[in-house]
């Protein structure tokens, strides 16, 4: 049987107030579509993405709403985290990540990501999933090729812009979301993250990982 999904299981450690441990499906989203089984109802985001945004009057109000509603009806899925067999069972498709994430109110970055592109794109903003790798605030990286974290970029007035839901909730307090992770500056963003492609680094001349390595989390 062909294959669908590139996909690429991993457990990913980082030290962060909420450990960013999680599956993360591949690059490879040219088929992120699941045929349904005859007769039951296809899974969709639309009528959701629409609920959320139905007062935002720019793409950049939708998107805000959308990043609000999922940083305050989404937690962290500490059991998933935990546990190999709910990771495999889970990321089997994006569409199917994004699903378990609504129906449980939990996930882990990848999930945060998923949702978030699937909510966006229904509203007709372009969006991106973007793996890589991330520090704590020590400066720390996990010594591995493997990226150990996912993250989003969204179009917004033809230029593409950087958040994190999951370092958004992590840092957050009183459950309250930190914002300094919604349509972060390159150049504070790449102090802590860098994405395996480097384009999605958004820098002019970005910079490479032995000195992403280098530089220290501010």
């Amino acid at each position: 049987m062909r294959k669908q999904f590139i996909f690429l299981l991993l457990v990913c450690l980082s030290f962060s107030a909420i450990a960013q441990i999680g599956a993360i499906i591949g690059n490879d989203n040219r088929q992120n579509g699941h045929v349904s089984k005859k007769g039951k109802t296809p899974f969709s985001t639309t009528k959701l993405a629409f609920a959320i945004t139905k007062d935002a009057t720019s793409d950049k109000d939708k998107v805000f709403a959308i990043y609000k509603w999922i940083a305050s009806n989404i937690s962290y899925d500490n059991e998933l985290r935990l546990s190999a067999e709910l990771q495999k069972e889970f990321y089997t498709s994006e569409e199917n990540v994004t699903k378990k994430v609504l129906e449980r109110k939990m996930a882990l970055c990848g999930g945060f990501a998923f949702l978030f592109k699937s909510l966006c794109e229904n509203v007709g903003v372009p969006t991106e999933v973007i793996h890589g790798f991330t520090k704590d605030y020590s400066g720390k990286i996990q010594k591995s090729k493997i990226p150990n974290h996912t993250w989003n970029a969204v179009k917004l007035n033809g230029k593409w812009k950087l958040l994190d839901i999951t370092w958004a909730i992590s840092y957050g307090s009183n459950n309250k979301a930190d914002d300094f992770w919604f349509l972060t500056k390159p150049a504070d963003f790449i102090l802590s993250h860098f994405p395996e492609d480097r384009k999605w680094t958004l820098l002019g001349n970005p910079i490479s990982f032995s000195e992403f390595q280098k530089h220290s989390v501010k």
